[in-house]
């Protein structure tokens, strides 16, 4: 279940002011850490700096091992599952992914519903970004007739992880399905938003991780500056009752 803090623009600037000045505390950090690294650097040995190089390549190696598997599992582009909607195996491709990897984004789109386009880009620049999570989108065409037979195994999807509205993007991390992103709601109500904005939103919901180089998405910095209530960008968090996509596969398999 998705909470909100309401339509307050009193309470969305609090809120929006409380990230920010969160955020610059990160950064701050950050570069203290980092200024103290290059102090230690500079006062260390030879053989300490040895060990740090021996170590930082070992590190290297290792996180490229990881980007090569996450390749090799479709990771890196935003691609379709099942092939349409009538596919019998589109349910079993979801439940293979999200045994494999620890984090998916799932768009849930019609190509019948035009803004569901939107998403389609912003999602494949952030999926050739973000190696550690698995994007994928599933034709759900015809999953509310049932006179065409109830759109296969993606109905059965639908129904089972609550995908009510058309476009819904749904966060999946460790088998759950953690927050679903209904429509434009969250980013600002309209659908002019930023793939920044759509890569903050995804971040808060651990769906990605976020990169030291990213910012504060355009659209937080001027809510706050303005204070206003126009498209109010909704700060929101998943809070328990968290369905398990191993609940999902027993019920359907």
């Amino acid at each position: 279940m998705d909470l909100g803090y309401g339509n307050s623009n009193q309470v969305m600037g609090e809120a929006t002011a409380a990230v920010i000045q969160a955020s610059f505390k990160a950064q701050e950090d950050a570069l203290n850490s980092e200024m103290k690294r290059y102090d230690d650097l500079l006062n260390s040995t030879d053989d300490t700096l040895e060990a740090i190089r021996e170590r930082r390549l070992a590190q290297m190696k290792k996180a490229q091992v990881q980007r090569t598997k996450w390749r090799e599992m479709g990771h890196g582009t935003y691609s379709a599952l099942g092939q349409g909607q009538h596919s019998v195996d589109v349910a079993r491709e979801f439940f293979d992914a999200a045994k494999k990897s620890e984090r998916m984004v799932v768009h849930f789109h019609r190509p019948s519903t035009r803004i569901c386009d939107v998403f389609h880009s912003h999602l494949e620049k952030l999926a050739a970004k973000h190696l550690e999570t698995r994007f994928v989108k599933i034709d759900v065409e015809g999953c509310d007739d049932s006179n065409r037979g109830g759109g296969g195994s993606a109905s059965f999807l639908v129904e089972k992880l609550g995908v009510v509205i058309m476009p819904t993007v749904l966060i999946v991390k460790d088998r759950k399905a953690v927050h679903h992103i209904r429509g434009f709601d969250e980013l600002g109500g309209t659908d002019d938003f930023s793939t920044n904005l759509l890569a903050y939103v995804l971040g808060e919901h651990d769906g990605i991780k976020r990169t030291e180089d990213e910012e504060m998405p355009e659209e937080l910095l001027q809510q706050e500056q303005s204070r206003s209530g126009v498209n109010s960008v909704r700060i929101r968090k998943a809070y328990g009752g968290r369905r398990t996509l191993r609940d999902s596969e027993q019920d359907g398999r």
